[in-house]
This record gives structure tokens, C-alpha cells and sequence, in this order.
């Protein structure tokens, strides 16, 4: 029975994805400009200061957050971004935004100089967030492994980031998904 159950989730799960990563594709430029200034509107005071802060390079037509990790650059907090690892954990590396970013296996742009860090705060990508605070990603596992294990290790805090048509009511989910602290809806801005 768990089986079947896993399996329905999996399908449920790879059919919403398919379905948002259309309808993100189809967002016009307008909209996503719109959302994007309303990220520089944002009271970002509970990030304190100075702090390690890591975002991510946006594909697949995500919420564009780098002009969000320059300003945050510009108020004395070092930017992050995630990095793949052999351990099928997700590594932080600090970025240097004066210097390149490589490409990794699944075409993401990643630092590869920068040093290994762990964050106070990670804004999280996603192809779908609810209400509870679940995501649903590219089907990898990296960032639900990624948040499991640094739960156990720090008091790193996980905030979704995403358009308001990328929440939904209830995701399906399984036992390894990992829910976030926070979900920033940019509507409520």
C-alpha cells in the first residue's frame, strides 16, 4: 500500500510540476517586472545584519532575485548561492558578484571560487509552495535534504520566494519533503 501511495504522489507531483513550469513560461514581462521591484519594497529587517544570506541563480522562468542579492550585497550581508555536490546535498558558496559563475551538470550557474559557508537565511526556489509551507521542485531531493540536514546541524531559516501563482492551497507530499519557515508572498507587499 505505501508503495502505491508513493507512486501516486510522485505522478501528482510531476504533473503539477509540468503544469506550473508552463504557466511560468507564459508569464509576460510585465508581470514579472512588477514582481521583481515589489522584492526591493520588501522589510528585509528581520535579516538583521551582516549576515550570510543565500539565494540562487534563476532558471526556468523563477522569480529573478539577483537584483534582490545586490541590494542586500550593497547593505553589508555576503551573498551565497548553492552549489551540487557528490553528496546530493546542496553546498553554499559565497559570491564574489564581480566574478564569473560556471555552469554545473543541470545547467545552473554556481560560484566555483568562493568559500564554503552556512547561511543564516536561504531564499528557495520552487516550481510550487502551499499554504503550509511545502514546496515542490525540480524532483531532485537537493533542497529537502539540504534543509533536513542543516536543521539538525544550525538555525538556518528557509524562505520561499516565488509569484503569487506559484502558491497553492495543499501540495502532495511525502515523508522526506522538508516544510520551509517562511513563504514571501509578493501580493502582500
Amino acid at each position: 500500500m505505501l508503495n502505491l501511495s508513493l507512486t501516486k504522489i510522485k505522478i501528482d507531483k510531476s504533473q503539477l510540476r509540468v503544469n506550473s513550469l508552463k504557466m511560468m513560461r507564459l508569464k509576460k514581462q510585465s508581470e514579472k517586472s512588477f514582481y521583481e521591484k515589489k522584492l526591493k519594497a520588501m522589510d528585509l529587517s528581520f535579516m538583521g545584519s551582516k549576515n550570510i544570506i543565500a539565494g540562487y541563480y534563476p532558471i526556468n522562468n523563477e522569480l529573478n532575485v539577483l537584483p534582490l542579492l545586490h541590494y542586500l550585497s550593497s547593505a553589508g550581508h555576503q551573498i551565497a548561492l548553492p552549489c551540487v555536490t557528490e553528496k546530493k546535498l546542496l553546498d553554499f558558496r559565497i559570491w564574489d558578484m564581480k566574478k564569473s559563475l560556471v555552469k554545473n551538470q543541470y545547467e545552473v550557474y554556481e560560484p566555483i571560487n568562493g568559500g564554503l559557508s552556512i547561511p543564516e537565511f536561504v531564499l528557495v526556489p520552487g516550481v510550487l509552495f502551499d499554504q503550509k509551507l511545502y514546496r515542490l521542485g525540480y524532483g531532485g531531493g537537493y533542497y529537502d535534504r539540504t534543509i533536513k540536514y542543516l536543521r539538525k546541524k544550525n538555525n538556518t531559516k528557509f524562505i520561499g520566494i516565488c509569484y503569487p501563482t506559484q502558491i497553492v492551497s495543499e501540495l502532495p507530499r511525502a515523508e522526506h519533503d522538508q516544510s520551509l519557515d517562511f513563504l514571501i508572498n509578493l501580493d502582500e507587499i
